[in-house]
C-alpha cells in the first residue's frame, strides 16, 4: 500500500555561535538527512543572520531558514524526535501546507449593519445606481465644461 506524502515545511534557528561555513554544512546535513528519511525536497531557503525578537537559550541572533518537502505522515514523530536531539538547532517548526489548488481565498470581510432596514436600501440604491451608469453612454467633456458645471453646483448649494 503506498503513503500519500503531504507537503510540509520544517523552519528552523540555528545557533548564532556557529561559523557561517559550519551553517552551510549543517544545512546542507539537514537537507541530506530529509532526503535520507524518505522527503522529497520542494524548495529550501539557506540559512541567514537575523535579530531575534526575544532572546532563545540566551542568543539574541540567530541563523533562520526553512525547507519545504514533501513527506508521509507517518515518518513525522521521527523526524521531530531528530530534530530534538540536534543541538545546533535552537528552535524549529514544522507547519502542514496544503497544495496550492486546495487553498480557498480569503472571505472578504462582511460587517453587519446595527440597523436591519438600512441594509436593504443601501443595496437598492446602489442598484439602482449602476443600473443608471450602465445605461448611459459616457461623455467626454473638457476642463473649462467641468468647471463650469461645478461651478453651477456650488452656487445652487450655497442658496
Amino acid at each position: 500500500m503506498e503513503q500519500k506524502n503531504n507537503n510540509y515545511e520544517l523552519s528552523f534557528w540555528f545557533s548564532s555561535q556557529l561559523e557561517e561555513k559550519a551553517i552551510e554544512q549543517k544545512f546542507d546535513n539537514l537537507l541530506k538527512q530529509l532526503e535520507k528519511s524518505g522527503a522529497s525536497i520542494i524548495f529550501s531557503q539557506s540559512p541567514q543572520l537575523k535579530q531575534l525578537a526575544y532572546p532563545i537559550k540566551k542568543e539574541r541572533n540567530a541563523y533562520f531558514g526553512y525547507i519545504q518537502f514533501g513527506f508521509s505522515k507517518d515518518s513525522l514523530a521521527h523526524l521531530e524526535e531528530e530534530l530534538k536531539l540536534n543541538n545546533d538547532i535552537i528552535r524549529f517548526m514544522i507547519l502542514n501546507m496544503k497544495p496550492k489548488e486546495e487553498q480557498k481565498a480569503p472571505r472578504p470581510a462582511f460587517r453587519k449593519s446595527a440597523f436591519k432596514g438600512e441594509r436593504k436600501e443601501k443595496k437598492v440604491k446602489e442598484h439602482s445606481a449602476a443600473k443608471s451608469i450602465e445605461g448611459k453612454e459616457e461623455k467626454v467633456i473638457s476642463l473649462e465644461e467641468l468647471d463650469k458645471k461645478l461651478s453651477e453646483i456650488l452656487k445652487e448649494e450655497k442658496k
